[in-house]
């Protein structure tokens, strides 16, 4: 019996117990959150909380929006005027709504050919097609979008990219290969859908792609990635008020973009009175914390120690299949990122795998089960399981 047989089946893992999540990637837990929950809803019961979530917040109020527009100025440089900006639940509502009006059925959507996996559902949702571009270190190549560009013509109408801690490569685009992405967008008339939910993680990060082609950007920052989980907000940014607010105020009586009135209260008390900034400061913390945990325990990743991204993008061991590896790493009570998940039509992922440092509860479960995870791949792999 060889050391994958033993710890995949000599203690199956038992239904009552949960698995140790690597799957999803959200922020670690801060202890500042739990206080200023308590201090919040202490605070806005004190203020008659009843009257002011009593109706729908639509596109946000002005003190909501002028809060996400404050928060958003940490990334664009400057504020951008309240009339821009959008309150959302969450960015897949927006980009629900930008694909609906942008790109429609029969459009074609272009994207990393690695991408955030929600985004195959939703395109089929929509019956739009989407095009993978290829990436290298920096992410997109330019000259591989140019060429779909060309080859799909006025059927390509969009682009969504997450230039900054990418998931799930973790790449960054440098200031001149945003240049490049934002020429060749504005040279084939291609919108533009950033993702910078991870963009604030960083102490420093390169300017939004959106800066370099403001006419056709829409910049898309929420929070649920940054400072808690449990604050399921996004804000975007349109090219101009007009089309910000023509975009999405139709959609009110028809999708669920909109926000919940309490949860928009506490997003715009928190980003207000700095508490976002202090969980901001709490999840940088900890990641490091995190990543410093993970480098001693899977020595083979050579991790940056100064990174502030907590999902990692990992090669499989060269004995294992993807599948076999994930199969044999939930009976060793883990679960993990399959690559295949995240590709768009190619074989990119089929020897990765990634995992999310900020699941787990506490250090005790991150250490057992990235301790899981390095007894799989110092295994020989199990002929059964791997065929």
């Amino acid at each position: 019996m060889n050391d994958l047989t033993k710890l995949g089946q000599a203690q199956p893992l038992s239904p009552k117990v949960i698995p140790i999540d690597f799957g999803r990637n959200f922020p670690p837990p801060s202890s500042v959150v739990q206080r200023a929950l308590t201090d919040t809803f202490a605070a806005l019961g004190r203020a008659n909380i009843a009257d002011a979530i009593r109706f729908p917040r639509f596109i946000g109020t002005v003190g909501d929006r002028d809060a996400g527009a404050t928060w958003l100025s940490r990334r664009l440089g400057q504020k951008p005027s309240v009339e821009r900006v959008v309150l959302a639940n969450g960015s897949q509502s927006i980009l629900a709504m930008l694909m609906a009006r942008f790109v429609k059925a029969g459009g074609v959507l272009l994207t990393e050919e690695l991408t955030y996996p929600a985004i195959k559902p939703l395109t089929a949702i929509f019956g739009i097609e989407l095009h993978a571009v290829s990436m290298d270190v920096e992410g997109i190549d330019p000259e591989s979008l140019e060429k779909a560009c060309v080859e799909l013509g006025e059927n390509a109408r969009a682009l969504y990219c997450m230039p900054t801690l990418h998931n799930p490569t973790s790449a960054t685009m440098s200031e001149a290969r945003r240049s490049d992405i934002a020429t060749v967008a504005r040279r084939h008339d291609v919108w533009l859908f950033e993702d910078d939910i991870y963009g604030v993680l960083p102490e420093e990060a390169p300017p939004p792609l959106s800066l370099y082609a403001p006419e056709r950007s829409w910049y898309i920052l929420g929070l649920s990635k940054s400072l808690a989980a449990q604050l399921r907000v996004a804000y975007v940014v349109g090219p101009n008020s007009d089309i910000s607010q023509n975009v999405f105020w139709p959609g009110v009586r028809t999708t669920n973009w909109m926000v919940a009135p309490l949860v928009a209260e506490v997003a715009s008390y928190w980003l207000a009175n700095g508490i976002g900034s202090e969980i901001l400061r709490s999840v940088r913390t900890e990641t490091l914390r995190r990543r410093a945990l993970a480098a001693s325990i899977l020595p083979r990743m050579q991790l940056s120690p100064s990174a502030f991204n907590y999902h990692l993008w990992i090669n499989l061991p060269e004995a294992w299949q993807l599948d076999a590896f994930v199969k044999a790493a939930l009976d060793a009570g883990v679960v993990v990122g399959p690559g295949d998940s995240f590709a768009v039509n190619n074989q990119q992922g089929d020897r990765k795998f990634r995992l999310g440092l900020g699941a787990p509860s506490d250090q005790d479960e991150l250490v057992r089960g990235l301790k899981a995870i390095a007894s799989l791949m110092d295994a020989p792999a199990d002929r059964e399981l791997n065929q």
